[in-house]
């Protein structure tokens, strides 16, 4: 019985970092969340209490798997997810 719940609440947490059907990192939508809110990534660094190389290198994965060029273009399917998600 635990194992089931361990597997229903790993998909469930999944569903929430889908952004236009791509599944994001914990650590990569964290910082696409945080770079949405205006935040650099030395701000997110600060916040998170890592370097400033740990928040780039999962905004460049983000971009990577959203096929977007610009973290701008990333946050712009981040937010139009959400509000088809609404």
């Amino acid at each position: 019985m635990a194992i089931n719940f361990h597997i229903h609440v790993r998909r469930r947490l999944a569903d929430d970092r889908v952004v236009d059907g791509v599944t994001l990192t914990p650590r990569e939508f964290e910082c696409l969340k945080w770079t949405a809110r205006g935040k650099s990534a030395w701000d997110v660094s600060q916040i998170l209490g890592v370097s400033k190389r740990t928040v780039t290198f999962p905004l460049e994965n983000a971009k990577a798997k959203l096929g977007v060029r610009t973290v701008n273009q990333a946050i712009a399917r981040l937010a139009a997810s959400a509000q088809a998600r609404s």
